[in-house]
């Protein structure tokens, strides 16, 4: 899925300034915003799952034995690669049940059904509609957990 659709939490540069006055290094204070961003994250994704499985689980079927439920794969990486914290929360491929299609690993399911293929048409993007419809909640969650991440550091650097 692409990951041009986001959430920014604004402000995040001035928390981590903060935490750098109080002696954290750059990759301390981004794991410790990650940390505190992650329940924030945790209801979108479960947001995202539950309107997963509103849209496409219809029916009840039998599944073949090991394979992971499709709504499952709906989950949160961690931006590792950049500098700035962050997370993502979306179909993740490594959580699938590795099929093979046409001799390549295939495409999570969850995505497949967002983008469409050959068969099968595109289907509203449930994803962004959630991210949209959640936005105020998540926005409350992050601003909550960083003031507290803050005090938390202010306590733990003995100024107050």
């Amino acid at each position: 899925m692409a990951r041009s659709k986001a959430i920014r939490v604004k402000g995040i540069q001035d928390v981590q300034r903060g935490l750098k006055n109080l002696g954290l290094t750059a990759r301390n204070s981004r794991t410790e915003i990650n940390k505190a961003l992650r329940p924030a994250a945790n209801l979108l994704a479960r947001g995202m799952q539950r309107a997963y499985k509103k849209e496409f689980n219809r029916f009840e079927g039998t599944r073949k034995q090991g394979r992971t439920p499709t709504w499952r794969t709906i989950g949160i990486t961690t931006a590792k690669k950049s500098r700035e914290p962050g997370l993502f929360v979306g179909p993740m491929k490594k959580r699938t049940t590795p099929i093979k299609v046409k001799g390549k690993d295939s495409y999570n399911l969850a995505e497949m059904q967002i983008l469409g293929n050959v068969r099968q048409q595109p289907r509203k993007n449930i994803f962004e509609a959630t991210a949209n419809q959640m936005e105020s909640i998540i926005y409350v969650r992050v601003e909550k957990d960083l003031d507290r991440l803050l005090e938390k550091m202010i306590k733990k650097s003995g100024l107050r």
